[in-house]
């Protein structure tokens, strides 16, 4: 059964702020730092804020989200200070927050303070080796002894990802390291890309250290530490170290994979408080995934809440019963319903359920949609889903201009600069504000078609709802396309894509004002945009009836669904830097490499260089797969075969280059020249460096079979998206339980026609669909089998599931 299990990781970070950092160690100019932050996955940058500049206390307030692609063994936040002197920028690590994937399991989601730790060379580690031992005996004496087989390693990298020439150090140990054996090293491979070791067997006479430990084994571990040989120098960079337990070894032989794990008196390190502390809000998801037949119940239960559409109906079901149960998981809850009805067609019936729920509810038209409910939440997640594209087309260009412009338009005399003129920063203000504005009115008739099927039903069932209200058929739509999409997007264009960089003061504070401008348009409000005095001026020139006439006729224009479709305009899906490889080298080398400006969207990839622009288009790719690290001697390299040749990039880490591999593998799964094999290595020397095959590329089917149809994971994976659910239901099991308990005592219980009996009866089938899925995990993790446990050891499972993981 294990073997059918998938693992998939995710991690959501928001890195708020710093405090109490210390002060420039520079002696020529000293002060407050320049400082920015760095998550790492083991050795491997991933991403980094901007940077702060002359403060020990630096707000950074960004948010990142991303699938974890790898086996890890821990994240770490670096906070690093930049220092220019003499025209040299010179980069040192403050101190660092790290978190073992145990410790990350048990962190609550909220904003906390974490104290900053130093930053040791034997504090990360990065691999896994493949070791295999076995206990014999001499033949004279008799004497116990342990061999030891190390066969290769994978993935060892240098902080750059620099290929490293690693050798290992053997030995046995006590508890505590309290006995220790004498010491072994293997040779160093040298320029080495598979790093394999042709089974070399190491042997330790364990009789003296035995005795030592009482004769009994499992009080010993073997020691294998892994060092990258820096030169001339024995003494190398530390690359992370295994310990296994010797508890369960046989005579006969067991080869297992390890991961590499930092020491552990690094890991145990306690925060220095002279460094400062660093406050994160993190997330961590590990969804174990069980066979799809295991989650058919659970979303039966979940298509039956909304077969019956009367309001009374839907109130008893299980959809809005957990809702009111779960109100601190609202979110997770809306963007696994969200995703799961809209794989199977049916999210407008979700949400046109839920909300005819919230309407029953609201006795007032001026608060419809207005607080935080699964309905408002559901719509929330579908307009981020469809709606993406859409607004990067309406927004984005206004956007630009004002990041391009970076013009003071500041209205608040209390904030003026001495060099600002109010009449100015007001006009300022106008022109952005009318960007925005025109952008946004004149594309009613490009919204989604799936957005606008859904707002237009909502607008008939608040007409309905509320008859005597004139305006009801604006506000019950501008209340979702306005307040929780357009202005907040302007108020923060990174969170939605819609720039890359975080705006300057200067901008920020103009899409503040913006934002705020807007949201009172979307109440079709005349009077002022904000509470706030100084905001008269700039109401008076944008509030009229001009304006919200404009508003009205555009949300008029959202719900035509006549000729709109989900399919818009050469859609952006990605944009980086990536270096491209090429495999006719120059200077005798066996290839060349350049880093360009990439861009994805619905019409193929295209090289944005200066002097170099071209267009790979969407039919003309045949596939898309990872490259052989041992091809360019380096990581996370990629592949697109198309019509004209084979183009090779090299993404910045692992997240990244996953991300290239999903959007352009969506891009050209339906493409006329797709082929069946393909080489996972490059044409190096007239040879593949995959399988060693002579064959010219045209001439050549492939060493390996792409990737089917039927074993590909779908855009929306239905079956995470329900494990998901099911996690959080679980979690709170004990809230469903104690409901069922109050509704049972309710005297209409008995009645089998009433709120209560449907209400109960739909508690009860959740109840048991829990419970039936805790039994398949349970199950599942009672058959499946790791290695020997270690003092810090993590051991790959020999299953397909294993497999994924690593």
């Amino acid at each position: 059964m294990s073997c059918d299990i998938r693992i998939k990781s995710a991690l959501k970070v928001r890195i708020g702020e710093a405090k109490s950092l210390p002060s420039k160690s520079c002696r020529i100019l000293p002060g407050c730092p320049n400082t920015y932050c760095v998550i790492n996955l083991d050795k491997e940058e991933l991403f980094e804020t901007e940077t702060v500049y002359g403060t020990p206390c630096p707000f950074f307030c960004e948010q990142f989200e991303f699938e974890i692609p790898r086996a890890f063994w821990t994240i770490g936040f670096h906070l690093i200070t930049t220092d220019t002197t003499f025209s040299v920028t010179n980069h040192s690590t403050i101190g660092k927050v790290t978190f073992t994937k145990e410790q990350l399991t048990k962190i609550p989601n909220k904003d906390q303070w974490h104290g900053l730790k130093s930053v040791k060379c034997d504090s990360e580690a990065q691999g896994k080796a493949n070791i295999g031992l076995c206990i014999g005996a001499e033949q004279e004496s008799d004497a116990v002894i342990l061999k030891v087989r190390l066969k290769e390693c994978a993935n060892l990298y240098m902080s750059n990802l620099q290929r490293v020439q690693p050798y290992a150090v053997l030995e046995i140990v006590g508890p505590n390291n309290s006995t220790r054996s004498r010491a072994q090293v293997t040779k160093v491979l040298r320029n080495s890309s598979n790093m394999q070791w042709k089974n070399q067997v190491y042997e330790f006479r364990l009789c003296d250290i035995l005795k030592r430990c009482e004769n009994d084994l499992s009080n010993l571990s073997l020691k294998v530490d892994f060092y990258h040989h820096n030169g001339m120098f024995r003494d190398g960079s530390f690359l992370g170290e295994v310990v296994a337990s010797l508890a369960n070894v046989t005579n006969t032989w067991s080869d297992r994979w390890f991961f590499l794990c930092p020491k552990l008196s690094d890991i145990t390190l306690q925060p220095n408080h002279d460094l400062g502390s660093l406050r994160l809000k993190i997330e961590y998801k590990e969804d174990h995934i069980l066979p799809s037949a295991h989650y058919k119940p659970l979303l039966d239960l979940l298509v039956d809440s909304i077969s019956n559409t009367d309001p009374e109906a839907v109130e008893s079901s299980v959809l809005v019963l957990t809702s009111t149960l779960f109100n601190e998981q609202l979110i997770n809850i809306a963007q696994a319903l969200v995703r799961i009805f809209l794989h199977l067609n049916k999210v407008e019936e979700l949400l046109l359920s839920l909300t005819s729920v919230d309407m029953v509810k609201t006795s007032n038209p001026n608060t419809l949609f207005r607080a935080n409910s699964l309905a408002t939440k559901g719509v929330d997640e579908l307009m981020k889903m469809i709606g993406r594209p859409y607004l990067r087309r309406v927004l984005k260009p206004s956007l630009d201009k004002i990041h391009k412009e970076n013009a003071s338009c500041e209205i608040d005399p209390a904030r003026l600069r001495s060099n600002d003129i109010l009449a100015c920063n007001l006009d300022n203000l106008k022109r952005n504000i009318d960007s925005v504005y025109s952008a946004i009115i004149n594309s009613g008739n490009d919204c989604p078609f799936t957005m606008s099927n859904l707002f237009s039903k909502l607008q008939k069932q608040a007409i309905n709802r509320f008859p005597d209200t004139s305006d009801i058929r604006y506000t019950a739509v501008s209340g979702f396309i306005f307040l929780r999409l357009f202005a907040p997007a302007i108020l923060n264009p990174k969170l939605f894509q819609l720039q890359s960089r975080r705006p300057s003061h200067d901008t920020s504070r103009t899409l503040t004002l913006v934002s705020k401008v807007i949201q009172s348009l979307g109440n079709l409000d005349t009077h002022q945009a904000g509470k706030e005095k100084y905001m008269e001026a700039i109401s008076q020139r944008v509030l009229d009836n001009s304006h919200v006439n404009g508003v009205k006729q555009f949300l008029e224009d959202v719900c035509k669904t006549g000729h709109k479709d989900d399919s818009p305009r050469d859609t952006y899906c990605k944009e980086g830097s990536l270096v491209e490889y090429r495999t006719t080298g120059i200077l005798g080398r066996d290839y060349s490499k350049r880093k360009k400006m990439y861009r994805l969207s619905d019409s193929g990839l295209s090289c944005l260089r200066y002097d170099e622009c071209y267009t790979i288009k969407r039919s003309d790719i045949k596939c898309v797969s990872r490259v052989d690290e041992d091809a360019f001697g380096v990581p996370h390299v990629l592949q697109v075969i198309h019509a004209k040749g084979t183009l090779y990039l090299r993404a910045t880490n692992s997240v990244d280059h996953q991300d290239w591999l999903t959007c352009l593998d969506k891009l050209c799964r339906d493409s006329p020249l797709r082929i069946n094999r393909f080489h996972s290595g490059a044409l190096l020397h007239s040879k593949w460096t995959c399988c060693g095959s002579k064959a010219v590329p045209h001439e050549s089917e492939g060493c390996q079979e792409t990737e089917k149809d039927d074993d590909k994971v779908p855009d929306i994976d239905i079956f995470r998206e329900l494990q998901r659910l099911y996690q959080i239901l679980k979690e709170g099991l004990h809230k469903i339980e104690a409901q069922r308990t109050a509704l049972q005592s309710d005297p209409n219980a008995t009645s089998p026609h009433s709120v209560t009996a449907k209400s109960l009866h739909s508690l009860d089938s959740l109840i048991a669909v829990i419970k039936d899925l805790s039994a398949a995990h349970a199950h599942y993790r009672s058959s499946d089998t790791t290695i020997s446990p270690g003092t810090r050891s993590v051991g790959c499972r020999k299953t397909k599931r294993t497999t994924k993981l690593t």
